[in-house]
Formats: C-alpha cells, sequence, structure tokens
C-alpha cells in the first residue's frame, strides 16, 4: 500500500468509528488498523475538522454534513 492509501484508509477507519459508531476493534482485527485519531480517546474540534476537510477534497460531502452534524449534537469545542 503506498502513503495515499493508508491516509484514506485511516480517515475511512476514523469515520466509521465517530460518525457510524462501529467497533475500532473490529476494524483493527477485520482491516488494516490506521486512524486519524486514538480510538481510545476523546474525539478532538481538530480532528473532526480534519476530517471533514478530507471528505470534502474527495468530493464526499454527505460525509462532511454528517461531520458537522456530530460536531453540532455533540456539542464539541475543544481543540
Amino acid at each position: 500500500m503506498i502513503q495515499d492509501e493508508f491516509v484514506d484508509v485511516a480517515f475511512r477507519n476514523s469515520y466509521a468509528v465517530i460518525i457510524d459508531d462501529k467497533d475500532a476493534q473490529d476494524l483493527i482485527t477485520n482491516s488494516e488498523g490506521y486512524f486519524i485519531h486514538h480510538p481510545a480517546k476523546p474525539i478532538s474540534l481538530n480532528i473532526l475538522h480534519e476530517m471533514k476537510e478530507y471528505f470534502s477534497s474527495t468530493e464526499e460531502f454527505e460525509k462532511c454534513i454528517k461531520i458537522l452534524k456530530y460536531i453540532e449534537h455533540e456539542n464539541i469545542t475543544e481543540l
């Protein structure tokens, strides 16, 4: 796998855990266990903004909307 593929897997895995409420352990076991965040730690606003920017760059705007709704619903304010 090239670096861009690792980055893509990390963003998609983190999205699945944070937004889709998937179990990180399942992703580690069933695919490459790469994440842009530490699955056992609280999610920061910075991570969510990075995730939104990434999916915006891949033109996956539905994911961006879900991330923004998550930020609002969870009232995440800390970087």
